[in-house]
């Protein structure tokens, strides 16, 4: 069992990371939104480590759900791994009392050894390394706020001139039914043309996986021919 970590837990702003967030693999998820490595892509992650017997760890929580809150429609994923091997039984009403809404999943693991908790690790867009310490530093915030500025070259929506996938039915990640064409995507939404002619911007990250990542297979073409054109 990980040991409760103090406040004053040292921690490091990586300019350029070693590690990314593809080398850690996440538990299975427990409560909130689904998470895959493939639905954080593009947006800036704070993970962090916790657990429902760590009072330090319970203390982080209201302070991430409000960033959560403020933060989730501009790119932002909180991720939060439970790292005592805590039941749902145990977790959830936890996580109710501090209205936490963000993804929580079970063991997580990861090319930095992890010797107390609570303990954060911050990506930005391209997925690099560039937090490592308690999530009670006051850099921690700036470095989120930091990296929701920049974007990378696949931030730009990818806009075709008809549709970019015709008229379909998807199914987001509570699988219910879509029925729509895409007409342009960026790593966070997807714009739904629906049969009404009504243009709707949708999440990305509320879709199933199969249709997101079918959404972002299409737009590749556009994405490489728009960085040519560039070039």
């Amino acid at each position: 069992m990980l040991a409760i970590q103090l406040f004053t837990s040292p921690a490091f702003s990586a300019e350029a990371g070693p590690h990314k967030l593809t080398d850690w693999k996440l538990g299975s998820s427990l409560f909130g939104d689904k998470v895959s490595k493939s639905s954080l892509k593009g947006q800036v992650v704070l993970l962090e480590y916790w657990g429902v017997n760590c009072p330090p760890c319970i203390a982080s929580l209201p302070h991430l759900a409000k960033l959560d809150k403020s933060l989730r429609d501009k790119g932002l994923r909180i991720v939060g791994a439970e790292s005592q091997n805590s039941s749902k039984e145990q977790i959830k009403p936890i996580i109710e009392k501090a209205k936490v809404e963000y993804s929580i999943v079970g063991y997580t693991s990861g090319p930095i050894a992890v010797n107390g908790i609570p303990h954060a690790f911050l990506f930005d867009r391209k997925g690099d390394l560039i937090f490592d310490g308690s999530p009670f530093d006051g850099e921690l915030e700036k470095l989120i706020k930091k990296s929701l500025r920049e974007k990378t070259e696949s931030a730009a929506p990818v806009v075709a001139s008809g549709p970019l996938i015709p008229t379909r039915t998807w199914t987001n990640a509570e699988g219910r039914e879509i029925r729509a064409a895409v007409k342009s995507v960026d790593e966070t939404k997807v714009a739904f043309l629906m049969t009404n002619g009504k243009l709707v911007s949708y999440p990305l990250e509320k879709l199933s996986e199969e249709s997101r990542e079918l959404i972002l297979e299409a737009a590749k073409p556009q994405q490489e021919t728009a960085i040519d054109e560039d070039a």
